[in-house]
């Protein structure tokens, strides 16, 4: 790839030492050749020699023999090449001081465009699907307001209706001692209605009831004392919440 492409070696030819040339294949001679053909032409007695067209004589026509002088500009001529309908010129003036000109577009152009204008017919306005991006450009205040009032809607359903419970306040020592006394209390009051309906028993069974009341009584301090626990959590949870 580096050397080019390959090419086959040429080998000397002992004939064509100094160079044959191209290779041509030899000719023999036609004794009956006479030349490139040529088609035969016949003797036309109407002809008259090369056509041209005919030329009527023009009584206007001048030759100018000085075209550098140009007569005097009465008319305008406008080319435009267009595919557009309804292109019209009206009130041409040519003239070389700008104010005049400009007075001259004033008193003419600009009233009847501003006629042509009020006649128009005025496009209908286009609603929020159609052309958002106009009907925002129209209807700033309206728009601004709106997208306030939905950023606002949002902050509040993030921060208020999602936000986490009131925690309850955990108990002090003190009101766990008086809950369980009245537990207590209302155990006894059961207790001494179920003797007074005549629900008597053996001295062993009233042991086994003090046993049961003793394990109610610590099951409850047990409870208790997870509810304050569980309290306590929350009122935590609630703080780091916060």
């Amino acid at each position: 790839e580096e050397d080019g492409e390959w090419e086959a070696p040429v080998i000397d030819n002992p004939v064509c030492s100094v160079g044959c040339g191209k290779w041509e294949p030899p000719k023999i001679s036609n004794p009956a050749y006479k030349g490139k053909w040529h088609a035969p032409k016949i003797d036309n007695p109407e002809y008259r020699g090369v056509w041209k067209p005919r030329q009527i004589p023009n009584p206007d026509y001048f030759l100018d023999e000085t075209p550098s002088m140009l007569p005097k500009i009465d008319s305008v001529g406008i080319d435009i090449w267009t595919m557009q309908k309804g292109i019209l010129f009206d009130n041409i003036v040519i003239a070389t001081n700008p104010a005049k000109a400009r007075a001259f577009a004033d008193a003419t152009f600009k009233v009847r465009r501003e006629i042509e204008l009020e006649q128009q017919p005025k496009p209908s306005s286009a609603s929020l699907f159609e052309d958002p991006i106009g009907f925002a450009r129209k209807n700033l205040v309206a728009v601004g307001v709106t997208g306030v009032a939905l950023v606002l809607g949002a902050i509040w359903c993030c921060c208020c209706l999602y936000s986490s419970p009131p925690s309850k306040k955990a108990l002090t020592p003190e009101q766990k001692k008086e809950l369980r006394k009245k537990r207590a209390a209302e155990e006894e009051k059961k207790a001494a209605e179920a003797a007074s309906s005549g629900a008597a028993g053996s001295s062993g069974d009233g042991t086994a009831g003090e046993a049961a009341a003793e394990g109610d009584s610590k099951e409850d301090e047990a409870e208790d004392d997870k509810a304050a626990d569980g309290s306590a959590e929350g009122a935590d949870a609630g703080e780091e919440d916060k």
